[in-house]
């Protein structure tokens, strides 16, 4: 498939893509005859992953490591994986939690000065 329907089904743009393929982040595309690259159903699979990684927050080296996995039957356990994505989710309840503490802060305040009506806003 070109460029362009691969835009279409990964929601990437094609100067995404071809960064990806020039750190050689996914899989090298087949060149047709006439140098136009030929993209597989496996590159899709591999965009949509990335995409999703970087949406929670995985770097691309984090992502690097998990992409040879995506080939063949079904990840096995790897604890490397999952040691980072475990670490990923403290994290990230850690920041709700500290969001959750600012948001009651904030209605003290708002209790404080502004009276209980401003909370409803």
């Amino acid at each position: 498939m070109r460029v362009g329907e691969l835009e279409q089904l990964t929601r990437l743009s094609r100067d995404t893509i071809r960064y990806y393929e020039r750190i050689r982040l996914i899989t090298p595309p087949a060149r047709l005859a006439n140098g136009y690259r030929d993209y597989s159903e496996h590159t899709v699979t591999e965009l949509r992953f990335i995409r999703r990684a970087k949406e929670l927050g995985f770097s691309l080296e984090e992502i690097r490591i998990a992409i040879p996995m995506l080939k063949g039957p079904p990840p096995q356990r790897c604890e490397v994986l999952a040691s980072r994505i475990a670490r990923k989710r403290s994290a990230l309840l850690a920041q709700i939690e500290e969001a959750q503490l600012k948001v009651q802060r904030l209605d003290e305040l708002l209790l404080r000065f502004g009276g209980p009506e401003s909370l409803s806003r």
